[in-house]
């Protein structure tokens, strides 16, 4: 019979009184429970607290100054008292079951730094499919499977440049590995995808480990920073110019890195274009080192450039027609 290892919840949150309790709910309902549930509230300025309270101690509260999500999930993880923490955003949901097949995995496996987990996304328009199900062909090629897990997935630091299914919320990390590669970088607060720069670096440094059955549901609603898709991709181009200048693994990756930075500026450049973002378009334009040599993409790039000049000469000419006032 396996060993119950103790596994802390560590839950940040951010003006997510309508859904909090939602997520709570979902790590007490486990069929083995967490050891303890920690919510860090990164200063809501809606009812997030009171609704907290519900839950008595059930749930340890962090009142937090407004310090960013990396600093409040370092911070959850500082005042667990287990070997290992689950992180899950103040928005999803876990299984029931999480805490269960998680836990039996790390008895038998106690050497595993971090073990990510597949996932759903789900809102308004249903459930979709499985994140994993839809990586690329080959991308899981050479892993060693033991059950619903997999480990010692091949080259997985440049494979996520192209695909990354592996999500904050979910991932369960031992405890001192996180602190020993400094937790999430607060640098990043504020930038798309800030998330990302922790995986990375934990995945080049730890020995980690994927779970195939989906065990999170990633919720897709208009409260999501993600729903911003340029600005999702231009975190992405940082977060991967962090990489190249930062990170160990980046020697051996730097073609992959930078591949993945300019067709991340091409993929903003056209959703910006595709949404009229002209100024923004224009901005990211000359950024990209690589263009498409398609007749479209030039036509598009053309395009930016004289309407962005022409909307600023007319604010020029605006601005000149404009009779002087005393200061």
């Amino acid at each position: 019979m396996s060993t119950n290892v103790a596994i802390t919840a560590v839950i940040p949150s951010y003006n997510r009184a309508n859904l909090i309790s939602e997520t709570i709910t979902s790590a007490l309902n486990q069929t083995r429970p967490f050891a303890e549930i920690i919510v860090v509230d990164d200063a809501s300025t809606d009812d997030t607290l009171n609704r907290l309270r519900q839950f008595g101690k059930a749930v340890t509260v962090i009142a937090s100054s407004k310090v960013g999500v990396q600093v409040a999930r370092n911070k959850g993880v500082t005042a667990s008292s287990t070997p290992f923490v689950t992180l899950c955003d103040s928005d999803d949901l876990l299984a029931p079951n999480y805490v269960e097949i998680v836990s039996n995995w790390l008895s038998q496996h106690p050497k595993c730094d971090s073990i990510y987990s597949n996932f759903f996304t789900f809102g308004t328009n249903g459930i979709s499919l499985d994140k994993f199900s839809s990586a690329p062909e080959g991308y899981f090629d050479g892993s060693r499977k033991d059950g619903a897990f997999l480990t010692k997935v091949p080259d997985l630091y440049g494979k996520t440049v192209a695909f990354q299914p592996l999500f904050s919320s979910g991932v369960t990390v031992r405890k001192d590995f996180y602190q020993s590669i400094g937790g999430y970088n607060p640098a990043f607060n504020g930038i798309g995808s800030e998330d990302w720069e922790y995986t990375l670096r934990a995945i080049a440094a730890g020995d980690v480990a994927l779970c195939i059955t989906p065990l999170v549901k990633i919720r897709r609603h208009d409260g999501n920073d993600s729903r911003d898709k340029v600005r999702q991709l231009l975190g992405e181009v940082i977060v991967l110019e962090h990489a190249l200048s930062s990170h160990e693994p980046a020697v051996y990756y730097r073609e992959t890195l930078l591949e993945g930075i300019n067709s991340r500026r091409i993929q903003a450049f056209e959703l910006a274009f595709g949404a009229k973002q002209y100024s923004a378009a224009k901005t990211i334009l000359p950024l990209i080192t690589k263009r498409p040599a398609t007749s479209k993409f030039f036509i598009k790039a053309k395009i930016t450039e004289i309407v962005s000049f022409g909307k600023y000469s007319k604010h020029i000419s605006q601005q000149k027609s404009k009779p002087a006032t005393a200061e």
